[in-house]
Formats: structure tokens, sequence, C-alpha cells
């Protein structure tokens, strides 16, 4: 039975809203971009980027608001399967975002309160990154994967109080990270 859940996460999160938003506008986003929101934000300007961010974060909210129903130990699995969804789409060749979207909106639904400091040090980190240092060294890390790390990092400890939520975040983590890592090496 928890297979199911599991695998039904991972159909959520294969949903890719920035591969759809690419083909309203005639493109095939994952040939230019990551097909998530930053990816949409950079090739179809910021409109389709907070749209396709929203998207990404509603599938999120919906497998966290489902693992409510399915049995406790399925949670992780099904946080881990949303974000690997997304980050390996079935539906679209394997080719999807970074899985930052979708770990909002799974997190923030269930543990609000330490998905929204994590976010404000996440946001806080990326915008000084920006300003102190991006905007002159392009060439460098873009500034949201940068922020992520501080966010993700926050989150991992005060996470760990909370049990199975540890477990989650920190699958989901990994998850995230082996994706940064793949497109740090152009796949």
């Amino acid at each position: 039975m928890e297979g199911l859940w599991v695998v039904g996460a991972y159909l959520v999160g294969s949903l890719s809203f920035g591969q759809v938003a690419g083909r309203l506008r005639g493109i095939n986003l994952a040939e230019r971009d990551t097909p998530g929101a930053s990816g949409t934000f950079r090739q179809l300007g910021a409109a389709w980027g907070v749209g396709v961010g929203l998207a990404d974060g509603l599938k999120g909210v919906l497998v966290a608001y489902l693992s409510q129903w399915a049995p406790p130990q399925a949670m992780p699995w099904m946080a881990v399967a949303l974000v690997a969804g997304h980050n390996w789409p079935l539906f679209f060749a394997f080719r999807g975002g970074g899985g930052i979207a979708p770990t909002l909106g799974f997190f923030g639904f269930l543990y609000p309160a330490i998905v929204g400091v994590g976010l404000g040090l996440g946001l806080g980190v990326a915008g000084l990154y920006w300003q102190l240092y991006w905007k002159t060294h392009r060439t460098s890390w873009y500034p949201i994967p940068v922020g992520a790390v501080v966010g993700y990092v926050y989150a991992l400890l005060a996470f760990w109080p909370t049990g199975l939520g540890f477990w989650a975040f920190l699958g989901v983590s990994g998850v995230v990270a082996l994706r940064g890592l793949g497109l740090a090496r152009g796949r």
C-alpha cells in the first residue's frame, strides 16, 4: 500500500509546469535551460517564472496534504518521490527542474515555521551574494542555489527533532543535491 502512495507522489512530481509553459510558448524549455521556476524565469520572463514556481510549489502542497492519509512511514518516501519526479519527470524524458519549489510546497505545508525561517535565510543570502559578488562575477554560481544551500542546511538542523520530517528532508536534500551536481556537470 505504501508503494502506491510513493508512485503517486512521483507521478505528481513528474508534472513539469516549466515544460508545459515552454510548450505554450512554442519552445522545448529543457533544450535551453532547466524547466523549473528559475529556468522558466530566465527564458520566458518573470510572470512565467513566478507562475511555474507557484504551480510547482502547489504540487508539493498536494502531495503533503495527501501524505496525511498515507501510512506515517510513507511520508519521507513520498517527499523524496515528489522531488525526484520533479527533477527527472517521467512525462518529459526525465529532464526536469532543480527541486526547490516542490520542496518548499511540501515542507511549507507540513512545517511552515521551519520553512519560513529557512526561506528567509536562503533568500537573504542569495540577495547578499547577488549584490556583493555575482553582479560582477557572472561566471560563478547562480545566487539561488547558493541561498538554497544555506536554507537547506538550516532546515536540516531545525528538522532534527521532528523525527520523520528530518528523514524526509534529508532524503529530499540528497535528491536536490544530486540534481544540482548533475546540472553543474552539464547533465
